[in-house]
């Protein structure tokens, strides 16, 4: 028998080592030549314990097994479909490469993420306190403007006798688009914004449609005393491009 050069590498089982000399001969797992591989196998075993290398005791028991099986396979089977000595090994090695390969396929992912950790996520509550940068003042000035265009829009109506119609209401949502739309041309006054609405139901929409944009900053309420002395003019409303982007608007 041709004689094997070991570099006596450190296995890391009995399994590990009958693999790779099964590997080294080319040999199916499944028709293990159980006498080559037990006297390579115990070869290993001899030139480790003359390099004085510590085995341990699982390697010797594997010799122990692979010496019955072989002395198994010498003996006459008295049974034709008693079961092959071999059965066993060839299943616990078939199993121990599947779980190598597997390991082969998951070492770059542990490399790459063990070393990560998951924080867990934290509940961000909405704040009650009046948004950065915004002015109670300017809204309280708006709330003035917008009671005075109430009562020029009641003493218009009484002025020209219109009738009592029931008006329709305008959802707030299509005075937040509109309202958009009218912005992202130019900055415009308060007072103009609101001089869009037709009816008491448009200018409530319009003013809670404002408050809704100047909450989320889409729009910028600003006081610009250079426009005009009317203090309706002079309050300012213009469309912030960055916080604005993601507000989906219709055209009208």
């Amino acid at each position: 028998m041709e004689k094997l050069t070991y570099k006596l590498e450190v296995y890391e089982g009995p399994l590990d080592l009958l693999l790779d000399l099964i590997e080294k001969n080319k040999i199916d797992i499944m028709n293990i030549p159980i006498s080559l591989i037990c006297d390579q196998y115990m070869q290993y075993i001899e030139q480790a314990r003359a390099m004085d290398l510590e085995l341990a005791g699982e390697f010797i028991v594997m010799a122990s097994e692979l010496l019955y099986i072989k002395s198994k396979m010498l003996l006459p089977r008295i049974e034709p479909d008693e079961e092959d000595p071999r059965a066993n090994l060839a299943e616990a090695l078939l199993i121990y490469k599947r779980a190598k390969e597997a390991a082969e396929l998951l070492a770059p992912m542990y490399s790459s993420y063990s070393g990560r950790t998951e924080k867990e996520e934290d509940e961000i509550k909405a704040p009650n306190e009046v948004p950065e940068g915004l002015s109670p003042e300017l809204l309280k000035k708006a709330l003035g403007v917008i009671s005075i265009r109430l009562r020029e829009l009641e003493a218009a109506h009484s002025r020209n006798l219109s009738p009592l119609v029931k008006g329709t209401v305008v959802p707030v949502s299509e005075k937040l688009s509109e309202i958009v739309v009218h912005l992202k041309k130019k900055p415009r006054s308060l007072l103009h914004v609101m001089r869009t609405a037709t009816s008491r139901s448009a200018l409530i929409a319009t003013f809670m449609a404002l408050l809704e944009l100047i909450k989320e900053r889409t729009v910028i309420i600003y006081d610009d005393d250079t426009e005009s002395g009317n203090i309706g003019d002079s309050v300012m409303l213009k469309y912030n491009e960055e916080a604005g982007n993601h507000l989906p608007i219709t055209e009208f």
